[in-house]
């Protein structure tokens, strides 16, 4: 009886050992996991901080395909790890927040809405009705709108009934899915898109050559429309005269020169004096926001960190956003 119990005894005890030494390789191995994600963070953020100097080199009055920051999707080489880096300005995507704002008497505003609507119309979405969808989600009152959707058409959610805090809250509205149109191309040609990286990350759920809302819209653009840095669906939809082939002689132009104010639209074929004074009211020339996103993979642990800068001058750059995950 003795001796059973001693081997009982043994028994538990070499169970045990082997319980805390595989409890001590998974905590070994969380450990790593954690400290490698850190490093990658850290190597993200340096990135980051390398794009802020890039803006604050630059020159602010114009912003163009031309300027340092413009390099489109970079592959790097970072302290042994490999890092993708892009640095989009959001100026050159629609800015929800122009808007009309219920209540303000805002001619220019309307502007905006007529605009958007054509956009939604190109990309594959009913316009009128995504339109209406999205100022009810974002206006202050429980008034549903022709053709919008308040409250009663979201049983499991809120209505915003504010602003956007991120693009990815447009895949929640009534009225509303993703853009019918490819990806609009790189503002450098010879450079690829970021999103072309995102399948190390296995909880992505957009597919390569595929669109997404912000390929085409922005939450956090300040105002006008970048000319030298819109694609061709955002230039398309900011007057009804812009037609396929004076968007294309635009795009040409801004290839070969900078456009810099109305004088220069003129100097494109088929924008006349009246078509250059209705775009100068919603295009402009300049961004003061962007956004930079940092890909860094290191011993299969991806991390991705974004954040969206404003740069106010060329000595201040205020973060609106930062997102690691």
């Amino acid at each position: 009886m003795v001796i059973l119990m001693v081997l009982a005894m043994l028994l538990i005890l070499i169970i045990f050992g082997f319980t805390l030494s595989d409890s001590a390789g998974a905590l070994h191995q969380l450990e790593d996991r954690v400290r490698q994600r850190e490093q990658n963070y850290q190597v993200a953020r340096s990135a980051v901080e390398l794009a802020m100097d890039l803006l604050k080199v630059d020159e602010i009055d114009v912003d163009s395909s031309r300027d340092a920051w413009a390099l489109g999707s970079q592959r790097l080489r970072w302290e042994g790890r490999d890092l993708y880096l892009e640095i989009r300005d959001e100026e050159s995507r629609f800015p929800i927040s122009q808007l009309p704002v219920p209540g303000k008497e805002e001619p220019d505003r309307v502007v905006y809405a007529q605009a958007l609507e054509r956009l939604l119309n190109k990309t594959g979405l009913p316009g009128t009705q995504a339109l209406a969808s999205l100022q009810d989600w974002t206006d202050l009152d429980d008034d549903v709108r022709s053709n919008g959707a308040e409250q009663g058409s979201y049983p499991n959610l809120t209505v915003k009934n504010g602003p956007l805090d991120n693009i990815d809250e447009l895949e929640r509205l009534r009225n509303w899915g993703p853009p019918q149109v490819p990806p609009p191309p790189p503002l450098d040609p010879s450079s690829t898109r970021l999103d072309e990286f995102k399948s190390m990350f296995q909880s992505s759920t957009s597919k390569n050559g595929s669109a997404n809302w912000g390929d085409f819209l922005s939450a956090y653009a300040q105002g006008k429309v970048n000319a030298n840095t819109a694609p061709q669906e955002v230039l398309a939809c900011l007057d009804e005269a812009m037609s396929d082939s004076v968007v294309t002689e635009l795009i040409a132009y801004r290839s070969r020169n900078v456009l810099h104010n109305q004088e220069d639209l003129k100097k494109i074929p088929g924008i006349d004096n009246d078509l250059a004074f209705r775009l100068n009211k919603v295009m402009g020339f300049a961004s003061q926001v962007f956004r930079v996103r940092v890909i860094v993979t290191s011993r299969e642990i991806p991390l991705e960190l974004e954040a969206m800068l404003e740069r106010k001058s060329q000595r201040e750059i205020v973060v609106r956003y930062w997102r690691a995950r």
